[in-house]
């Protein structure tokens, strides 16, 4: 199909060059047949009969009225006379016909026919007196009469003669130019008909594809959106159950980065042709494309929920081969979000909605290829993120978040030398949120640049609250999410320094290896900047990344902090002793000051100066407090000699 859709695209010129000329030939032959059909009318109209009966009726009255004369000459009695004067009148009122009227124009034609007819009419006038005043008296004078008459009446017999023969060679001509527009007629109209046709057939096929196009993906050729939207419905019309299943590759977007969106578009047809001959037409199945590498498919028996797995085992199954397109070998998997009919919704807007979210679960579960079934559960969560993203824009605007510090000890001089901050939100409704939850939320949802700021003023604000209250300012380490690498990090920080007054270096950064190394990714000078203006990077939770060590390499921080997982079991396993001691080690040799997280008893503080750790954080020094228990834990730590007795007062 998709393959039928490119073909169709390259025929475009063709069909619009074949439709342009179809057209031309539909508008000339109707445009002709226009001027042919005028040119016959206009023949039709042409009167060329009528001259010739008005020359016989002028004839016939001549003559009639040269009898009356005869009759009455032989009886000269009134009834002959009125006759006579009759005929006279009718004779008169024959010659303005031919000498004004339409007929004229016909007679006009031939040589000297005006001029005999003014000449005859002129000497029917002479006769007006001999006709009403003369005859009454004279019955002899109607042999004068005629003998008067006699050339005019040899005149227009030889006019009313010509004048036939002419008529009809004109008629005979024009007959034959009739026939002849008729013929061209209809070979046009049969142009005009053919031309239609061909149109008509056009339109009936461009509409067809037009709703192929509509219901089917332009690139792959299989079912689009809107197609399985009314598949769906369809379906629950049938009230019988049924599965839908959406897929999203996992990996296309780096194909499509590095090799380019022709080997993209490619891959997408590979595997639409894959889904659909591996799939469809072995288990019935519908494949649909919904739009960029996001797929659907509906599998109508649905027996049981063997059945199910049966198809999302064996797309899984078809993900797991390579992909071949031109010279380049592709590897890319499938997150499958799966919905039943009526069981997870009854409609087709409650069932995309959910398969989607399922969808989205098993894309977190596994990076590669993996299956999620739709529970209700997933559904709470939904509903409960779209509720935290709500009421955290509400709880930034209102200050309904707040910071808890804390401390950083040093494990030589038992003094206090740094404060980590770390985020607190109590909800109305959901109680405590985690800070990993408000920042995840707040990077879905563009909150996060606004969130980060409001961090670090908050945390300027603070110790501006603690150095007015007599609290020496200690360094304040603050935690920043991914997408906050796109701001002037430096800019913000020393702004909000200069508006409380504060110097420089009291703010520390925090990164985890991660977002470490996308910074690093995405812009190249922002860690070095931070450094330039005094602003100390630490790098959070080491170890817990991919290839750590070689990330130690490429970033430019001043401070490793070593995960809990790792300090939690130094004082019964060998081997992690081992591995805290040598991460200590790789920590000084590259110049950076290394923390120990998670300290919670002295046998961890003890080890953990042997190895020559600069700092620890953890319960066995303090919790995390609200910022009024500060100042008071720090000069109880410093006090206190015993690790233990700092665990009691604190």
């Amino acid at each position: 199909m998709g393959q039928r859709l490119t073909h169709t695209a390259k025929q475009a010129p063709r069909k619009r060059a074949l439709l342009i000329t179809i057209v031309l030939i539909f508008f000339i032959s109707a445009a002709m047949s226009l001027f042919q059909l005028r040119q016959s009318i206009s023949l039709l109209d042409e009167n060329y009969g009528t001259s010739v009966f008005s020359m016989f009726q002028l004839k016939l009255e001549l003559r009639r009225f040269n009898d009356a004369l005869a009759l009455y000459q032989v009886a000269p009695d009134n009834v002959h006379l009125q006759q006579v004067k009759t005929r006279y009148d009718l004779l008169w009122s024959r010659f303005p016909v031919l000498l004004e009227g339409v007929d004229g124009e016909q007679i006009t034609k031939i040589d000297h026919a005006k001029a005999t007819l003014s000449q005859a009419f002129n000497t029917v006038k002479s006769l007006e007196h001999d006709v009403f005043k003369k005859l009454a008296t004279e019955p002899e004078h109607s042999l004068q009469i005629q003998q008067t008459l006699e050339p005019q009446i040899a005149e227009i017999d030889a006019l009313a003669l010509q004048n036939y023969y002419q008529t009809n060679t004109l008629f005979n001509r024009s007959e034959s130019q009739v026939i002849d527009l008729q013929q061209q007629l209809i070979l046009l109209m049969c142009g005009l008909i053919l031309s239609g046709s061909l149109l008509l057939v056009m339109i009936i096929r461009e509409n067809r594809l037009n709703r192929y196009q509509a219901k089917h993906d332009s690139l792959t050729g299989i079912p689009n959106r809107a197609f399985l939207q009314n598949e769906i419905t369809r379906y629950c019309r049938k009230k019988q159950p049924f599965a839908l299943h959406l897929i999203d590759l996992n990996g296309f977007k780096d194909v499509n980065d590095t090799l380019g969106h022709h080997v993209g578009d490619a891959l997408l047809e590979a595997v639409s042709h894959r889904l659909t001959s591996g799939i469809d037409k072995r288990y019935g199945c519908l494949t649909c494309r919904l739009g960029g590498d996001e797929f659907a498919i509906i599998q109508p028996r649905l027996i049981s929920s063997d059945s199910l797995g049966i198809i999302t085992g064996k797309v899984i199954q078809l993900f797991e081969k390579r992909f071949q397109i031109d010279q380049h070998t592709c590897f890319i998997g499938a997150s499958i979000g799966s919905v039943i009919f009526p069981e997870h919704g009854i409609d087709v807007g409650s069932l995309l909605t959910r398969a989607d979210i399922a969808m989205y679960k098993a894309k977190d579960r596994a990076t590669h290829s993996s299956q999620m079934l739709f529970d209700f559960d997933m559904d709470a969560q939904i509903h409960r993120r779209q509720q935290l993203q709500r009421d955290l824009r509400i709880a930034l605007e209102r200050s309904k978040l707040h910071l808890v510090y804390q401390p950083i000890v040093s494990l030589q001089t038992q003094q206090v030398v740094c404060l980590e901050t770390l985020l607190r939100w109590n909800h109305e409704t959901y109680g405590a949120i985690p800070p990993l939850e408000i920042i995840s939320i707040a990077e879905k949802y563009s909150l996060a640049n606004t969130l980060g700021c409001w961090i670090i003023d908050e945390a300027c604000r603070q110790i501006d609250e603690w150095r007015n209250s007599g609290f020496q300012p200690l360094p304040v380490a603050v935690n920043i999410s991914p997408s906050m690498h796109q701001l002037d990090l430096a800019a913000i920080i020393n702004q909000s320094l200069k508006q409380h007054n504060l110097p420089q270096g009291l703010i520390r950064i925090e990164v985890t290896e991660d977002t470490g190394m996308q910074i690093l990714k995405e812009t190249q000078d922002l860690l070095p900047g931070l450094a330039r203006h005094n602003i100390s990077v630490a790098l959070d939770d080491f170890g817990t990344g991919l290839s750590s060590l070689s990330h130690l390499q490429q970033l430019p921080i001043q401070t490793l902090k070593i995960d809990r997982s790792f300090i939690s079991k130094i004082g019964e396993d060998q081997v992690s002793r081992r591995l805290v001691h040598n991460i200590i080690g790789i920590g000084h040799d590259l110049g950076m000051q290394v923390v120990a997280e998670g300290i919670e008893d002295e046998t961890e503080v003890s080890l953990l100066a042997t190895y020559q750790c600069d700092y620890g954080q953890g319960y066995l020094f303090s919790k995390p407090l609200a910022p009024s228990l500060i100042p008071e834990c720090c000069r109880k730590i410093a006090m206190t000699a015993n690790h233990s007795a700092v665990t009691e007062t604190c």
